[in-house]
């Protein structure tokens, strides 16, 4: 499980308020409307025209599952850190598809984004003694207490979207699913790079809630030493606990750096406060946006040219059935002490080639975004039920 080291005094966790308004709507004022440099030139041009291809294939284990029938009737609960990403919203419903057809039931509880509401849901799952946990984007050190006592009752928990937690590694109750999160945030880099002919100035918005994206930026900015020596990078904390405080600390990290061209949003819910920053700072028609975990709502931002220049996203269908595939496996004592390594796709969003998506939530529940859409059968193949 590859991971990678957090910058030092990095905050480790910052808790997120139950209110937090992830959802908030595309209009934005201003749109920026000039054209963006195309894949083909630039130093990495050929790097960011692969990373605009959708895939040929998804990864599928190749071991099949035995002992299935033993799971019929069993509930699994999916924790979300919060419900008002979009991107769990896309993973639930893969999720509840996939387990249908193994006769498993889908218990969701929302973690609301803190401590308190991830170990009620935690301790609700133990104590109804379910098949199974699946947690999303919650490190271990969330609810240490919590996760514990439902891996000491024998409940099987996957933890997915975070990195391992070296204190609490991987083992036959305890699966993880390492999230592209580093390599969506080399990506927004390289496109930068690319787009900027190396020469960028870049502020990224990075989220301190827990180890996880402050480790995938860090591997945005040894891109950027390795592949941009010349390139500045500025570091803006900001947090889901302070969601309020991100267009004040975006203008103020702007106005400190005034030869700016590019803002990054770490992940797709922080988009529309980053560019209220930049609007505050009386940069929108000078700035480039970017955005991470872009889900329907960014893309759709992308398509009308309004702020965004290039969105990484990843294929949240896709991990639903991976997800679902791992559980069943240590449900069943079918993956022993170590899963398959599931590769999550990601794939880079540019104005490029954002005219040949199909922007539909349709198009988003299929995964076709990321490559073709025959996984369900593939999963199901090795589960024996196709």
């Amino acid at each position: 499980m590859p991971t990678t080291p957090s910058r030092e005094n990095r905050t480790v966790l910052s808790l997120a308020a139950a209110t937090l308004l992830l959802l908030a709507g595309c209009s934005s004022g201003s749109a920026d409307t000039s054209s963006s440099t195309t894949s083909a030139s630039g130093p990495l041009a050929g790097k960011v025209a692969q990373l605009e291809k959708a895939g040929d294939t998804y990864a599928a284990p190749s071991e099949p599952i035995s002992g299935l029938a033993q799971v019929k009737g069993a509930t699994v609960y999916y924790i979300p850190i919060t419900q008002q990403a979009p991107q769990f919203g896309v993973t639930e419903t893969a999720l509840k598809t996939a387990f249908g057809k193994a006769g498993v039931t889908l218990q969701t509880c929302n973690g609301n984004g803190n401590p308190t509401g991830i170990s009620a849901c935690l301790n609700q799952a133990t104590s109804a003694k379910a098949g199974a946990i699946i947690t999303d984007a919650i490190s271990y050190g969330l609810a240490a207490n919590s996760f514990d006592a439902a891996i000491a009752a024998g409940i099987p928990v996957l933890n997915t979207n975070q990195i391992e937690d070296a204190a609490h590694p991987r083992a036959a109750k305890l699966g993880y699913i390492y999230a592209p999160g580093d390599k969506m945030m080399v990506a927004a880099a390289d496109w930068i790079i690319n787009d900027s002919n190396g020469k960028a100035e870049v502020v990224i918005n990075q989220s301190t809630d827990g180890p996880a994206p402050a480790a995938y930026v860090d591997a945005a900015e040894a891109e950027f030493a390795k592949e941009c020596p010349a390139c500045k990078v500025t570091i803006n904390p900001i947090s889901t606990a302070n969601f309020s405080l991100i267009p004040a600390s975006t203008s103020s990290a702007l106005l400190k750096n005034p030869n700016v061209k590019y803002v990054v949003s770490e992940f797709d819910q922080f988009v529309q406060p980053t560019l209220g920053g930049v609007q505050q700072a009386g940069r929108i028609a000078a700035v480039k946006g970017l955005t991470g975990g872009a889900q329907l709502t960014g893309l759709q931002m992308l398509k009308t040219k309004n702020f965004i220049y290039a969105a990484a996203g990843q294929a949240s269908a896709y991990q639903g059935w991976a997800d679902a595939d791992a559980v069943l496996r240590m449900m069943t004592g079918t993956a022993g002490d170590e899963l398959p390594e599931y590769t999550i796709p990601i794939r880079l969003f540019t104005r490029d080639n954002i005219g040949d998506v199909a922007l539909t939530q349709a198009a988003e529940a299929s995964g076709e975004w990321y490559g073709p859409t025959g996984y369900p059968e593939e999963f199901l193949k090795l589960w024996g039920l196709s």
